[in-house]
């Protein structure tokens, strides 16, 4: 096998992508009504809740977590060490009911990673 096709078979191996957790549409999440949609109604459109929360006023926070994580690398002919890093990118949607579990408000953020490069010889 040549240098050319061996780097190419390694950085096809090494790279890939991995998700995991629930992925919640905004435009489905926008559709809540305060004061009126409940916690039943949002588990049917969106699934369980990755954590539930009962906070201290009595009021319930449920969260949904969708993190994807994107794969590279590469070999370095010659020196045969292979490199590689992963970008992760995470979406986090909070929903606030009151006391009776009506839906009171949402929130969303997103985090991005992407982490030191790695190299092992």
């Amino acid at each position: 096998m040549t240098t050319k096709k061996f780097a190419i078979l390694a950085s096809a191996l090494l790279a890939g992508c991995a998700s995991s957790g629930t992925k919640v549409d905004p435009r489905v999440v926008s559709t809540f009504q305060p004061g009126i949609t409940t916690i039943a109604q949002v588990e049917a459109q969106l699934g369980k809740p990755n954590a539930s929360t009962r906070l201290p006023d009595g009021s319930i926070q449920i969260v949904y977590a969708y993190t994807h994580k994107q794969g590279s690398g590469s070999w370095i002919p010659f020196v045969g060490a292979f490199r590689g890093h992963a970008d992760a990118n995470t979406v986090t949607e909070s929903l606030t009911f009151d006391q009776t579990g009506l839906f009171v408000q949402a929130a969303s953020s997103t985090t991005q990673a992407q982490p030191d490069t790695l190299s092992s010889k």
